[in-house]
């Protein structure tokens, strides 16, 4: 398939888009369809127990070491309104009213994206909170597939504002972008809304629009083009394809 995945992974890729696409094409409510993607969710924890123990020791990772918190998260329609949902559900008035005000900021910030000097300096994600993940139950599927061998060079090549010290773990990576690939291809195949979209813009509009994800049952764009990932962002270079 030219993903540049080993045998392993790349049955991992094929196992993981079919056994969704399977129980995406069997469920009949649309008001079950969120839940059966984030079912799969937990392909992501049967991988990471999966892989080689060198691989799961070497992992830096730790509550607090928040430098990737900082990157510009490119996701599908499916990965915002789970976590939408998972903030509807569980945050109190209060917090949600604060995770829409951060996010609208981080919206009109993205709106400036035509003007020179942009992009501005990283900042956090609009979820951060005490150097945590908020909804880290519901995180989306690149966060979860990006583990570090190296927390202070995380924080190194977010000071530099660029990746100068490969943080990625062999025999891990390619298992956890396995999964998140075979994930969005199944998606893809059922119909659903496959367009990348910025992860914190999308986040504010489907907080403030309960028609996102009606329109994502009915196979539907689920977001404006305002929300979608900018032109100066190339796919080679999103969270998706090389966080």
């Amino acid at each position: 398939m030219g993903s540049g995945f080993n045998a392993e992974e790349e049955e991992l890729f094929y196992q993981t888009g079919e056994a969704l696409h399977k129980r995406l094409r069997r469920t009949r409510n649309p008001a079950d369809l969120l839940a059966t993607v984030r079912l799969a969710y937990e392909g992501f924890d049967r991988a990471y127990a999966s892989a080689p123990a060198e691989a799961r020791t070497a992992v830096a990772c730790r509550s607090g070491c928040a430098a990737c918190c900082h990157e510009r998260v490119g996701v599908q329609a499916h990965e915002v309104l789970i976590a939408a949902n998972h903030i509807q559900r569980h945050f109190t008035p209060v917090e949600l009213d604060e995770v829409i005000a951060r996010a609208a900021i981080h919206r009109a910030a993205l709106a400036e994206r035509d003007r020179p000097g942009w992009p501005p300096p990283r900042t956090p994600c609009v979820l951060l909170r005490a150097g945590a993940c908020s909804i880290y139950e519901a995180r989306p599927e690149s966060c979860r597939a990006h583990h570090s061998h190296d927390a202070a060079a995380c924080q190194t090549n977010l000071e530099q504002g660029n990746e100068a010290i490969d943080v990625k773990i062999p025999g891990l990576r390619g298992r956890m972008y396995a999964v998140m690939l075979g994930m969005d291809q199944a998606i893809e195949e059922a119909g659903f809304d496959d367009r990348s979209y910025d992860f914190g813009t999308a986040l504010h509009e489907a907080l403030t629009d309960s028609r996102c994800a009606i329109r994502w049952t009915q196979r539907q764009p689920a977001f404006s083009d305002s929300c979608l990932e900018t032109p100066e962002w190339p796919e080679t270079d999103s969270p998706k394809d090389g966080m």
